[in-house]
Formats: structure tokens, sequence, C-alpha cells
């Protein structure tokens, strides 16, 4: 059995070892402490909230999830919201796979005629884009305004990501296919039988990106949207973050325990109703995604 043999490193590159970390620590810090704020903030009593305004961090001495009751007690908007944001997420997300799919999988050929002009058609359109105003004429032509689909039609397909499956379709070995097609399969059966269910990785990685986009995305229902009943959860989420105000802590009662929740504590708990179910689904990914980013951008 060998031995794996230690690089020794010299003190230059200890201190270069130790400078990294410590950024690195420092960083994590700075991008851990808002999300952490944030939580605590959604489970700490208004009476701990009032009385610790002026520290730069409160941690709750008894938690509550008052302030998420209140968020949903008899507010529709934020279920109506929530129901906008999941039909969305889900449905953009399997409409822009399958048409990312259709689009890379003909460019990944090439015997595909024209292959090399397409390629700098859709590269064409990563670098310059028509703009605001010409996308939203567009979208209103073509009937989608105050629609659901506004939020779906007009990104189905990002260059980007089908490049990325592009190249992981690249790396498919044309055996399997050469195989299938003496079995009598045609492209669309090949695509659908063979090339996807090796593809696992590459569409689970596109598929977080369209599903964290569709999630987060709140500009175009201010573009798109003027019923508020169509409204996303990140849209409302805005409103939210706009409108609300920090005065009347006591209410019409002039008790602090029946006072409405400060206006932070809601926000923020509204924040991490936004931000639990997308959160969850990271687990289930995670061992497909860093693969097929790797292997979708080096190979080919």
């Amino acid at each position: 059995m060998r031995t794996r043999k230690k690089v020794k490193q010299t003190k230059a590159d200890l201190v270069f070892s130790t400078f990294i970390y410590i950024i690195l620590i420092l960083a994590g810090i700075c991008t851990l402490f808002p999300f952490l704020d944030v939580v605590l903030t959604s489970i700490t009593p208004t009476e701990e909230i009032v009385k610790g305004a002026k520290n730069l961090i409160t941690i709750p001495t008894h938690p509550t999830l008052s302030h998420y009751e209140y968020v949903f007690r008899g507010n529709n908007a934020i279920l109506r919201a929530m129901g906008v944001t999941v039909f969305r997420t889900v449905v953009g997300t399997l409409l822009s796979l399958l048409v990312t799919a259709l689009t890379a999988y003909p460019l990944s050929k090439r015997s595909l005629p024209f292959r090399n002009g397409l390629m700098k058609y859709f590269f064409f359109t990563m670098i310059f884009t028509a703009g605001m105003i010409p996308t939203f004429l567009v979208v209103r032509t073509l009937g989608l305004t105050d629609t659901i689909w506004a939020f779906i039609l007009p990104g189905v397909l990002n260059v980007y990501n089908m490049i990325i499956m592009r190249t992981f379709f690249m790396g498919v070995p044309e055996e399997l296919e050469e195989a299938a097609r003496i079995d009598g399969c045609g492209d669309f059966k090949i695509l659908f039988q063979i090339v996807l269910p090796v593809s696992k990785p590459v569409l689970a990685s596109i598929g977080l990106f369209y599903a964290v986009w569709h999630w987060n995305s709140f500009f175009d229902a201010v573009m798109y949207i003027t019923d508020r009943n169509l409204w996303p959860l990140q849209t409302l989420l805005r409103e939210i973050l706009l409108t609300t105000s920090t005065s009347e802590l006591l209410g019409n009662t002039g008790s602090l325990a029946d006072a409405t929740p400060p206006s932070t504590a809601v926000i923020d708990a509204t924040i991490m109703i936004s931000c639990i179910p997308i959160m969850l689904v990271y687990p289930f990914l995670q061992k497909h995604f860093a693969k097929g980013v790797m292997v979708g951008s080096i190979k080919g």
C-alpha cells in the first residue's frame, strides 16, 4: 500500500494560506451576518425588538413564531403570491428545460447544417439585447401583459444555459445514439430516452439556475402586470419593503403585547418565507450541481 507523501510547505506558503483563510472567514462572516440577523429578528418577540433597537443584533431569549402568524393571519395576498411564484417556478423551469434541451441537442451535432451560423446568432443575443422598452412592446403585442405567461415565455430560453447543456451533450458517447438508431429510434426518441436520462447532472444544474431565477424575479411583474392578484411573492415583498412603516408600534390598543409587530420583524419574516422553499431544494440537487456545471463547462 502506497503512502501519500505530503508536500512540505515553505514559510511563504504558510503565510499565504493563512492570509487566504482569514479572507475567506471574513467573507463568510460578512455573508452570513445579514442572513443571521434576518433569521433572529423574525423570531424575536416585539418587546425584545423594541428594547434592543439600538443593538447591532438582537438574540431572542424567548423565540416566537408570532411574526409568521401575523404575516399569514387573514392575509390572502401572501398565500396567493406564493401560489403564483410556485406555479411560475415549476412550470417555467420545466418548460425552459424542455426548450433548452430541444435547442442544445441539435446544436451539439456537427452534422447540423449552418451549425456555426446558428451558434453565432445565439452568441449575438447574449452580447446585444433589445432593451426594456422593445421587450415590453413585444410582450404587449403578443397579449401576454396581465397574464402569468408574461413571467415564463419571454425568458423561456437562456443562451448561457443552452451552451452549457450543448457542451454536455457533445460529451455523450456517439455509440449510444448509433446503437439506438440501429434499433430504429428517431431523433426525439434518442433525445428523451437515451440522452436525457444520462444527462441528469446538467439537467439538475440548469434546472436549479432556472428555478432560482424564477423564484427571485420581481421586476418582470412590475413591468408587465397591473393586476395585484398576479404578483409573485418577490414583488409583494418589494411592496412590503417600500410601504411598511415603523410607526404605530402600539397600534390602537396601547398595549405592547397586542401591538402590531414592528415592520422589520414583518419584513424579515416575509423574507424567510420567500427563502425557505428554494433553500429546501438545494440539498436534493447539490450532488448533481457541481458535476453538471464542471462537465458542461470543460468538455467539447
